[in-house]
């Protein structure tokens, strides 16, 4: 996928486009690329999960502590960093996903606003650390990208989920094969999902959605920091 993005006339002006707008537009290019009968699957499986209501950990719940490591190695714990100031914590399936990469993006254009309100950010993903290392490095990431290998975390957090098996045939002829991608044998990946999470490790607002181009845009997340005690600069 392009590094480019495009723009969006406004009044005469040109504004880059909003993260809903990046993921709607590549999800109508996508259905337009594939065969037929392979974007048929897809809409009548995205109606269908869309129906289906996760069941993900809720505001208020205290948000559980883990260790894992970033894109270098390094063991970063999530208590260490509620230490320091709120937390936004992205769960997404890694770099061979579109719209993950999309907000990946939209969240490195978004950081200087999390870091002025103190707030900090960790990204999840379920592949392996190099992999994780290979999307920070292609995307010029300046904040974790953790490697959940197994899923152990995201299962705690109530996103981890396994793909049905009528569209893992679908996800094979995509080059998605996520027993090979996440080296764990196993279908599963979480949900597009993110939690604000308070120094005081409760959750002040979560998301999960199992449709791929539906995510938590970036200044809902820095909002909710905002609010927070101590979230104001």
């Amino acid at each position: 996928m392009s590094q480019d993005l495009p723009t969006v006339r406004l009044h005469g002006l040109q504004r880059k486009p909003s993260l809903a707008e990046q993921l709607a537009s590549f999800h109508a290019a996508m259905l337009q690329r594939m065969a037929p009968d392979d974007a048929e699957a897809l809409r009548r499986s995205e109606l269908a999960l869309a129906d289906a209501a996760p069941g993900q950990l809720q505001a208020g719940d205290l948000a559980p502590d883990f260790t894992l490591p970033d894109q270098y190695g390094r063991p970063v714990r999530l208590a260490d960093r509620l230490a320091l100031g709120p937390v936004v914590l992205l769960f997404v399936k890694g770099g061979w996903c579109p719209f993950c990469t999309l907000l990946l993006r939209a969240w490195q254009d978004a950081l200087p606003r999390l870091h002025d309100l103190g707030g900090d950010l960790l990204a999840v993903s379920p592949q392996p650390t190099p992999a994780c290392g290979g999307v920070a490095e292609r995307d010029l990431l300046a904040y974790p990208v953790l490697s959940d290998h197994g899923g152990t975390v995201a299962g705690a957090y109530g996103v981890s989920w396994e793909l049905p098996v009528a569209l893992r045939p679908l996800y094979l002829r995509l080059g998605h094969n996520l027993p090979e991608i996440n080296g764990d044998g196993r279908w599963t990946a979480p949900l597009p999902s993110a939690f604000v999470i308070g120094t005081d490790h409760r959750i002040a607002l979560a998301h999960a959605d199992r449709v791929a181009a539906r995510r938590l845009d970036p200044d809902a997340a820095i909002a909710a920091v905002r609010a927070l005690d101590g979230g104001a600069a």
